[in-house]
């Protein structure tokens, strides 16, 4: 919901006031009009001003210079002027480029009539903004503080609060950071309240935000407890993929299944599958720390395990020491589900999928198998930086989740102060990728998602599983 905050309007307000009759063909055109500031920030409460001949139902959207659909609202209007607040964010609360956008606005009356009306204007800039926060986890243990985290990411640079609340709502620990990256930032807290002592196991709520705009608050619970559970013993860990046409509560069961992984190795680290328990030919290479492994049996100190390779995504299986591999725990809120077959990708809430979107996958040619995008078991890492540049295009959100492949916005190029998807969008659905996941920057149809939703929502250790074609 928007919140109504009175705003002045400048002086040198220029809105493009489109009136039109009504659609049923009326020889009096009452009056429809729309209008906005010239200039709109983001993240910055504004008014959009809608003066209706009639009540009824309204349809905003707000479009870019290349019609790119940014944003959808449905009002009910009564007859007369009428004040919408907006905070200069598109449909995800995303932060919109600077440069000249506008409202188209449709209007749908009880007697039928259909009025219609547009408003021009430019958004400029944006007000410095906590972006999301997410947690490393929802249970710190105090004897493993310093395993525990927030990811936080700024839209410009601010001051950052962190609150630790108790039951009672009192807080008991505050911290305060002032943010410049631009990459996120990892707030890391081993439950220290004073340097002579730890916060008390228990319940409680964080609480974090910037000091010069707190009304974007992000809060989320935390279990403070006293001790970590002893690592699990690797042995056999079935099928850490579901099948096609296993039900939800399946294959959420499977995402939910611990991820044993190759401890320690960092992001661009090759580790070779041997064809025998011991050292000699390879029959494949893993190269991250975030692929779940399925581990088949164990021969003494090897685990025969079964995964897909980075070389060409194919499936293989071969053997790895026990000692080079741990056990890890995802996410316990989100799950990721892409289907190379299909091209899609499948959002679950705590056991439920709440939206698919199309998606491009890797598109391996002759000479560059390499591009396949792996099947398997995967975790997210650190979020990267808002936006990458490769091959004459540039990416938006990126979010890892092995050491080479990424799932991020399709490609755009700048036209002046505007983004053209024209060349990757209708891409998607079909294999056109480099070995990343592409994700449209719009919503599709009723899914709720898009990328820049992926990468507010999903946190580090979000499984994300990728079904063979």
């Amino acid at each position: 919901m928007f919140r109504v905050i009175p705003t002045a309007v400048s002086l040198f307000l220029a809105v493009l006031l489109c009136l039109s009759s009504p659609l049923s063909g009326s020889a009096e055109v009452p009056e429809f009009t729309v209008s906005l500031p010239e200039s709109v920030k983001g993240y910055t409460p504004c008014e959009i001003t809608v003066v209706s001949p009639a009540a009824g139902e309204a349809e905003l959207r707000l479009y870019d210079r290349l019609d790119n659909p940014w944003l959808v609202r449905r009002e009910t209007l009564s007859e007369g002027e009428n004040i919408l607040p907006w905070d200069g964010l598109g449909a995800n609360q995303e932060r919109l480029m600077a440069g000249p956008y506008h409202f188209d606005v449709t209007l749908r009356t009880g007697a039928g009539a259909v009025y219609s009306a547009s408003a021009s204007f430019q958004i400029n800039a944006t007000t410095p903004t906590l972006v999301y926060a997410l947690p490393s986890s929802e249970t710190l243990y105090l004897d493993h503080g310093e395993r525990w985290f927030v990811e936080v990411y700024v839209s410009a640079e601010c001051l950052i609060t962190m609150e630790v609340l108790d039951a009672s709502g009192a807080v008991q620990y505050t911290r305060e950071l002032n943010v410049s990256e631009p990459d996120g930032t990892v707030i890391r807290w081993a439950g220290t309240v004073t340097p002579q002592r730890q916060i008390a196991p228990g319940e409680y709520t964080v609480r974090c935000r910037s000091k010069l705009n707190p009304d974007y608050v992000f809060t989320f619970p935390l279990t403070v407890r006293e001790t970590s559970p002893a690592e699990p013993e690797i042995g056999p860990t079935g099928p850490v993929i579901p099948e096609r046409g296993m039900s939800d509560g399946e294959i959420w069961e499977i995402m939910m299944k611990p991820s044993v992984v190759i401890a320690g190795n960092g992001p661009s680290l090759r580790i070779d599958l041997y064809k025998a328990p011991r050292y000699g030919a390879a029959a494949g290479s893993l190269r991250c720390a975030t692929q779940g492994l399925e581990i088949l049996d164990i021969e003494g100190k090897w685990a025969h395990v079964r995964a897909w390779t980075h070389t060409n995504g194919s499936e293989v299986t071969g053997y790895i020491r026990l000692e080079r591999l741990t056990v890890v725990y995802p996410g316990t809120h989100y799950g990721v589900l892409i289907d190379e077959r299909e091209q899609t990708l499948t959002v679950y809430r705590d056991g439920h999928p709440i939206g698919t979107v199309p998606v491009s996958t890797g598109l391996a040619v002759r000479g560059s198998a390499y591009r396949e995008t792996p099947a398997g078991a995967f975790l997210t890492d650190m979020h990267m930086g808002a936006s990458f540049a490769q091959e004459g295009y540039r990416y938006e959100y990126p979010l890892r989740y092995d050491a080479g492949n990424i799932i991020h916005s399709v490609g755009y190029v700048r036209l002046g102060r505007v983004r053209d998807y024209s060349r990757n969008l209708p891409l998607l659905g079909q294999k056109a990728s480099h070995g990343c996941v592409r994700v449209s920057p719009f919503l599709t149809g009723d899914s709720p998602i898009n990328m820049y939703w992926l990468w507010t929502h999903l946190p580090w250790h979000t499984r994300v599983i990728i079904l063979d074609d």
